[in-house]
């Protein structure tokens, strides 16, 4: 092997020893609602990998797992709720919810070490609190029983819905039926009444009606033309009768025939009139018996006993109202109770020396939270300039993203050249000469015509669109691409073309890729390493060959269960592996990402890991 072809081979390969994105805990949280009716979407929620040196990182998951999410607020077009990210070392984005809660931890905390400076203070405390929660649980026993009440009224009122439904129904084919019989009648009828007609006479005049027409148009118009003599006139309006006259003789001859053999076949209409009247008398004996038949369907469903079904819902109203009334009371009494408690608690006498070391100690408290405050808050001010800083700005240039709609992230009122130019008149570049340069330079990068630069999106195909799209992000000159499921709108011939053009770019630009899809397939052979998401959460992370030789979380194993394979004795036989989150108990034994073997880890809490051990 030559030289060249050595450092060609060397320059494909990852470089493990250089990281070029690092996301740590990385949230990002939607709120919907305020007070107490918000909602919080946790669409990422603290996700943590690295990218290295020349490496296709695939992120993959079913849509609404947050990979397109995680995709934006690592290139910043949302804002992280917490956690931070590294672009070659530089920190481009941060969110602040950690300090955000470590101030009001470090309040709560200042308020629980100065009451625990006052005994009878902490011993009223510790009894509200002890009340509260007993009060708590009463609530929510009290809304278990609600639950239930409403489940057993549904089980008596099945009856009373069973009915319903079968008398709708019944009543429901009862009328398409009698729809159907009057429209059969309303048929028959049009068809017996066109057996009185004389179709070819009908035919024939018609035809004379619009030879008539044109006649009477032409005559009007010869009449009222100012260019012509009198005498033209006269002789072309004579023409004009002689060839409608000839038409009208024309007409008659061609139908001359037909109208008599029609008229032999013709029905009389007194013989009609008694087939309708026959149709008509079939049509009623048809509904009514019907009518009869829908009786006999309404009288044989059994009407639920109405009277016996209000007295079971009143008799569980009322048991539940005295479940009810016996929490309330139980509430009421430990209210007592413990109001008796706090009024029990012994005052502490102190002298004025202990009063001023209390204070001198409160004093100090406040001043320490004090301090922690403002290092939060400084922390704060400091992640807020990260998006005022040059660094932000650096790298807007360093990382690049491939939008997964290639129609609707190209601006159509934009020609290619403004599109892909953008990004330079963005970072300050304001020579056009140098603009169009480096855009006829990066068209012929992607395998588009330079004179194609004056054109605009919908003049495009799909695959062409996405090739500008990948144009417009080669063009700022990145370290790293974000791909997010650049080939899912395109045919499966264009999704090749853009992956070998992926290929041919990572090699020949020396990118890093953060490779975002759904499609396992692709994945697979593109991409270094893989890792897997699930509602926000990455659950399991390997090498691409690892993780399709060796997967081990469950939703994976449901994944890859789903990718069809192009052989039809294996398709008979596959065998979808479905993913049910509730398989796990991380109420107490909390859940982690953890290496069960060398680079391969997974979401796991410490029993799943034991287990998986053994």
């Amino acid at each position: 092997m030559s030289t060249n072809e050595t450092k060609k081979v060397l320059q494909t390969e990852v470089d493990y020893s250089k990281k070029v994105l690092e996301v740590k805990n990385l949230k990002k949280h939607f709120y919907i609602g305020a007070g107490k009716t918000k909602i919080t979407n946790r669409a990422v929620d603290d996700v943590t990998f690295d990218i290295y040196k020349r490496e296709v990182f695939g992120l993959v998951g079913e849509s609404g797992c947050g990979k397109t999410t995680t995709g934006r607020t690592i290139i910043n077009l949302y804002k992280p709720t917490d956690g931070d990210i590294y672009l070659n070392g530089r920190r481009i984005g941060a969110g602040i919810a950690t300090q955000v809660s470590n101030i009001a931890k470090i309040k709560k905390d200042l308020k629980q070490n100065i009451l625990n400076l006052d005994s009878r203070k902490l011993a009223i405390s510790n009894l509200k609190k002890e009340l509260n929660s007993k009060l708590a649980d009463i609530a929510y026993q009290k809304r278990i029983k609600a639950r239930d009440l409403k489940e057993q009224v549904a089980v008596v009122k099945q009856d009373i819905e069973h009915y319903h439904t079968q008398v709708f129904n019944t009543k429901n084919v009862y009328t398409l039926d009698v729809e159907s019989i009057k429209y059969k009648f309303t048929l028959d009828k049009t068809e017996l009444l066109d057996l009185t007609i004389n179709k070819s006479q009908n035919e024939q005049d018609n035809e004379l009606a619009i030879a008539k027409t044109k006649f009477n148009k032409k005559l009007e118009g010869l009449k009222e033309s100012a260019a012509l003599d009198k005498e033209v006139i006269q002789q072309r309006i004579a023409d004009l009768k002689t060839e409608y006259e000839h038409e009208v003789k024309e007409i008659h001859a061609k139908f001359k025939d037909l109208i008599v053999a029609s008229e032999a076949a013709r029905v009389h209409k007194s013989t009609v009139k008694q087939l309708i009247t026959d149709k008509k008398n079939q049509m009623k004996k048809d509904l009514a018996a019907r009518k009869e038949q829908f009786e006999k369907d309404m009288n044989a469903i059994s009407k639920p006993n109405y009277e016996a079904v209000k007295q079971k819902i009143s008799a569980l109203n009322l048991a539940h109202k005295v479940e009810v009334a016996a929490l309330n009371e139980q509430a009421k009494t430990l209210k007592a109770q413990y109001k008796e408690k706090i009024v029990a608690v012994p005052k502490v006498v102190v002298n004025e020396t202990e009063k001023a070391q209390i204070a001198e100690k409160i004093a100090m408290l406040k001043q320490t939270a004090k301090a922690e405050i403002e290092v939060q808050k400084a922390e704060i001010v400091k992640i807020k300039e990260i998006y005022k800083g040059s660094d932000s700005t650096v790298s807007a240039g360093d990382m690049q993203m491939i939008f997964q709609d290639p129609i609707s992230s190209l601006n159509p009122r934009m020609t290619v050249k403004e599109i892909i130019g953008e990004g330079l008149t963005v970072q300050g570049i304001s020579s056009k000469d140098e603009i169009d340069k480096k855009v006829k330079e990066v068209l012929r990068l992607v395998g588009l015509a330079p004179e194609y630069a004056t054109r605009y999106p919908h003049e495009f195909s799909g695959g062409q669109r996405q090739r500008i799209g990948i144009a417009r992000a080669l063009i700022m000159n990145p370290t790293m691409i974000i791909a997010d499921e650049p080939i899912s709108a395109l045919d499966v011939s264009i999704r090749a073309q853009v992956i070998n053009l992926l290929t041919h770019l990572k090699e020949e630009l020396d990118l890093t890729i953060l490779f975002i899809a759904h499609d396992l397939s692709v994945v697979r052979f593109f991409c270094d390493r893989i890792a897997v998401m699930y509602a926000g959460k990455i659950v399991e992370l390997a090498s691409s060959e690892d993780l399709f030789k060796n997967p081990i979380h469950p939703y994976t194993k449901s994944l890859l269960s789903a990718i069809p394979q192009p052989d039809p004795d294996y398709e008979k036989g596959r065998k979808r592996t479905s993913y049910n989150p509730r398989q796990h108990d991380y109420r107490h034994d909390k859940p982690a990402m953890r290496e069960v073997s060398k680079d391969h880890f997974v979401y796991l809490n410490q029993q799943e890991f034991d287990a998986l051990k053994k």
